[in-house]
């Protein structure tokens, strides 16, 4: 298994100590270290982390409920293989609370952090047309990290927070969209003038757009 055990002992106990083997566990599916197919041993992970099965086995059952590990009783427990029908759920899911975050954002945020996500958006409109797709995931990710604090509602941030590293692998590379580049670009232009407006239902017919249904 090419996991490497953590630079610090795990000090954390019950459930914080669950969450925190979660978090290792799934960063390890996103980045590859644990790869589709390979088995997820409850015995080994806990040697490794030096610490009981339990918070292991806790965190295990929470990547099940999120898809990112399949479990067989009695024969296996291993990192799912994503499919296409999986990528396009997890773009629809997660166009859906991005837009959601966005509208609320331009109905709640200061002028500063409305000024702040014209800029963000400003930048990502000078890259839009290039083939530095992770430049623009990256600003487009902020962009989105910065909308969702801005909408003040600590349930969706919580959601946000909770499906971000299965998000993130089932949805791998984003792909902007649309494809083509002068229609990319005008889609954030098209973005970026309805924040600055506080339009905010255009906004978030936008983002949807960006993500669109499966």
């Amino acid at each position: 298994m090419p996991l490497e055990a953590p630079p610090a002992r795990l000090e954390a106990r019950g459930s914080a100590l669950a969450d925190t083997v979660y978090e290792l566990l799934a960063q390890a599916i996103v980045d590859g270290r644990l790869a589709p197919g390979e088995r997820v041993r409850d015995v080994e992970i806990a040697d490794l982390y030096g610490i009981s099965r339990t918070p292991v086995r806790e965190a295990i059952q929470r990547l099940e409920r999120q898809g990112m590990v399949e479990v067989s009783a009695h024969r296996y427990t291993r990192v799912t293989t994503p499919d296409e029908s999986s990528r396009d759920e997890a773009l629809e899911y997660i166009g859906q609370l991005a837009g959601m975050a966005l509208r609320l954002a331009v109905r709640r945020a200061d002028d500063e952090t409305l000024a702040a996500l014209v800029s963000d958006l400003d930048e990502i409109i000078a890259v839009a047309t290039s083939d530095d797709v992770a430049a623009l995931t990256t600003m487009y990710v902020r962009f989105h990290r910065r909308a969702s604090f801005a909408a003040r509602n600590r349930m969706l941030l919580s959601t946000l927070r909770e499906i971000y590293l299965p998000v993130s692998w089932f949805v791998g590379p984003w792909t902007p969209h649309p494809a083509d580049p002068v229609a990319r670009r005008d889609s954030f232009v098209r973005l970026r003038d309805a924040v600055a407006a506080r339009d905010e239902l255009g906004a978030e017919a936008i983002v949807r757009e960006q993500h669109p249904l499966a």
